[in-house]
């Protein structure tokens, strides 16, 4: 619905309350009055203007002593200290936060390097029609680097210097940069996140994923999925989605506006500190298990997810930044270890089979009693 649609009834009292007060005071205090209102309508309406540009201006540069090198992984801990509930769980964010760039950059930008090399087909896909927005997604990304991140990052005439990596990016349209790289490759090698477009199809009802630069999955393969809809990447997968998520997630994603960028933050209990899986560890049976679990195997492994709208192209991008703890570092904070104790208790039975808890439950549960003691 339109600003103007949902002015009307306003602008009708305006008329309205001018025409009263002209039948007393005259006509002046009616073009006033008048006047007034179409101002007001004005400001209305620019406020309600989306973005038709990213603009990076005024973006903040980290402080000129950072050294990403010594800088920790932030500790996210996405629970509270009572139940679990699903849910979106989206928060509001500004583009400053778009990236976040800590100690383990270079290990992981060698570790995509080889995923890239050894597994083309489950780590970038990408279908007709997209390349647009993975290029405006990654135009965008450029401008950004190295105003937020001066130290690691500089810009050039043609793309971009990596001062980590020594890599200099000809990123130009005629360049041979993109006889052996995609947009959102080269973006998952300047950055430590994964990449997706999502693009809306013509009939302006269903999100699709449409490109991808994917090397740490959470159980799933990136060509497996290309071409799905919100519903079909997640129905019949995640627990209760079709209850409580479907309608609100595809509303929320048609009408995502670029000047609104969101976060969201997900978690589980893994069975490894693997970063690449690709196949689902998703409602696993025991069966699974080689030998038998122990603590030192279990891994917290959280998603910093980050959702941005494309002005020029209106496609989506999402990002996805993935952090493996081990347990045993994890609940060295005893309060973090209540809450967790909290959460995982208060699971439903759809979640916990979701999340393998029949697996891990009494060995984590063992060891977070030992914890709290």
């Amino acid at each position: 619905m339109s600003i103007q649609v949902l002015l009307t009834p306003w602008l009708l009292g305006v008329v309205g309350l001018g025409l009263c007060v002209a039948a007393v005071y005259g006509s002046g205090v009616l073009a006033s009055r008048w006047k007034l209102a179409k101002q007001r309508l004005g400001q209305e309406k620019e406020k309600d203007d989306d973005w038709s540009i990213l603009d990076f201006s005024d973006t903040k540069p980290m402080p000129p002593d950072f050294d990403w090198a010594k800088t920790e992984v932030k500790p996210y801990r996405p629970w509270s200290n009572g139940p679990h509930h699903v849910t979106m769980g989206l928060k509001k964010t500004s583009l400053d936060d778009w990236i976040e760039i800590d100690r383990e950059y270079l290990e992981r930008y060698q570790y995509k390097r080889q995923l890239f090399a050894q597994h083309p087909a489950d780590t970038v896909q990408n279908l007709p029609g997209s390349k647009e927005a993975c290029f405006e997604a990654l135009e965008y990304l450029v401008d950004f680097l190295p105003r937020r991140y001066p130290a690691m990052f500089r810009k050039t005439d043609v793309g971009v210097r990596n001062l980590v990596t020594g890599e200099d990016w000809d990123l130009r349209r005629e360049s041979s940069t993109w006889k052996s790289y995609h947009p959102l490759q080269v973006m998952g090698l300047l950055t430590t996140e994964d990449w997706f477009v999502l693009q809306t199809d013509d009939d302006g009802q269903t999100t699709r994923l449409r490109a991808g630069a994917n090397c740490f999955p959470a159980g799933w393969r990136l060509r497996e999925r290309m071409g799905h809809s919100l519903w079909q990447i997640h129905a019949g997968k995640v627990p209760e989605y079709e209850q409580k998520l479907a309608t609100s997630m595809d509303r929320f994603f048609l009408r995502l506006r670029a000047d609104k960028p969101v976060m969201r933050f997900n978690y589980a209990i893994d069975l490894s500190g693997e970063l690449f899986h690709i196949n689902s560890h998703h409602n696993l049976t025991a069966d699974c298990l080689d030998k038998p679990l122990t603590i030192d195997q279990l891994h917290l492994r959280v998603e910093r997810q980050f959702l941005q709208r494309l002005p020029r192209t209106r496609g989506l991008i999402f990002s996805i930044r993935t952090y493996v703890t081990p347990i045993l570092e994890v609940t060295k904070d005893k309060e973090i270890a209540r809450a967790l104790r909290t959460s995982v208790d208060s699971f439903s039975p759809q979640v916990a089979a979701y999340k393998n808890k029949h697996i891990w439950n009494d060995i984590l549960i063992t060891h977070l009693d030992e914890v709290l003691a």
